[in-house]
């Protein structure tokens, strides 16, 4: 914004009466324009300086004037964005836009906070007009796509998106953002080369090589697995949030699920349906509450992952008539027959259903 001075008039008939609390009272009242002035007060309050509001003709004057040692508004908003502090944010950009409706940076900054907060189509709006003032400004182009991937309109997206990654062809934003966009419309093979690309470019993020591993995964060779299985390890060690950690390590398992059915060429797998028997057997010698014990014991080790398809990993479960340690993939078993006896209809995370029933067959 600005640091001089700033003068400007709007018409009383056209004042948005949205802006105000409800009821809104009527135009041309007292109680109008004490509404309208506490509002363009409150817009300008955290950009310092005095704001005058004055209503003549119909007409309502705004003039605001900078404290002589008036820091500039953007530093103000910036801090407040990256701080994720959008209600302190929005009124400064809104203020900002009012002042200076074609404001590249300011309409690319509440366009984003608007699709941050859901608001997809007036941040869409938003962003579109940015893109329409400056067509090569790259962080406008990049969350016009963003906003519309979020709408479900991954098509919407491809263009802007395409048309940042003709000005900055490294950008680890649009690439990521491209590629899911492909992968929203099921086309695994476009989208693998830019989700590889990004996951390349530093610095190393998470939701990128989550991504790539789904696009991976959905491709399902031996050596797509390998990869996705690749991405999903990086991305579990970079301590991602909570919420991502909690996917990836759902994707993980699914991929553990896919190698395990293609290694089984579609059959049955016996040493699944033997661990299978040797579970319901277990839980057949347990008490209700020994089993339930069992149960949560194996079901907090599948929560932090069970590599089914390694033989050599092995683990120790306490409430175990046997104390010897089991394989994972005898533990996922544990964990599926106890789901099936213990809370039936819920989801194991494992899909054993053929092979358990074999083993109910072998076991009386």
């Amino acid at each position: 914004m600005s640091q001089q001075p700033i003068s400007f008039s709007v018409p009383e008939a056209s004042f948005d009466l949205t802006l105000l609390p409800e009821p809104a009272p009527q135009r041309g009242t007292a109680a109008f324009r004490e509404a309208v002035t506490l509002y363009y007060k409150d817009a300008y309050r955290e950009a310092g300086g005095r704001t005058d509001v004055a209503f003549s003709d119909g007409q309502i004057e705004v003039s605001w004037d900078p404290a002589a040692d008036q820091r500039p508004a953007s530093e103000t908003i910036t801090e407040h964005l990256e701080a994720g502090r959008y209600e302190e944010a929005i009124p400064l950009l809104e203020a900002t836009l009012q002042l200076q409706p074609d404001d590249v940076e300011s309409l690319t900054q509440l366009g984003m906070v608007k699709s941050d907060l859901g608001e997809l189509v007036e941040a869409r709006r938003l962003l579109e007009r940015a893109v329409a003032l400056d067509p090569a400004h790259v962080n406008a182009l990049v969350s016009l796509g963003v906003a519309a991937l979020r709408a479900g309109d991954p098509t919407s997206a491809q263009d802007p998106l395409e048309q940042a990654l003709a000005l900055t062809p490294a950008n680890p934003y649009a690439l990521r953002t491209l590629g899911q966009a492909h992968l929203m419309r099921n086309e695994p093979e476009a989208a693998l080369p830019l989700l590889r690309q990004a996951a390349e470019t530093p610095p190393a993020d998470p939701i990128t090589l989550y991504t790539l591993a789904q696009v991976l995964m959905a491709l399902d060779t031996p050596e797509h697995r390998k990869e996705a299985d690749a991405c999903l390890s990086r991305a579990l060690a970079l301590n991602p949030p909570t919420d991502l950690a909690e996917r990836l390590r759902q994707a993980h398992s699914r991929l553990a699920r896919q190698v395990l059915r293609a290694n089984a060429a579609g059959q049955p797998r016996l040493d699944v349906v033997t661990y299978c028997a040797s579970a319901l057997q277990t839980y057949a010698s347990l008490s209700p509450a020994a089993q339930k014990q069992l149960l949560m014991e194996v079901a907090t080790a599948g929560q932090k992952g069970l590599k089914i398809n390694e033989p050599a990993a092995r683990l120790q479960l306490r409430h175990l008539p046997n104390p010897e340690p089991i394989t994972a993939l005898h533990a996922a078993c544990l964990l599926f027959v106890g789901v099936q006896l213990l809370m039936p209809g819920q989801d194991s995370g494992f899909d054993f259903e053929g092979e358990f029933k074999l083993a109910k067959g072998l076991v009386k």
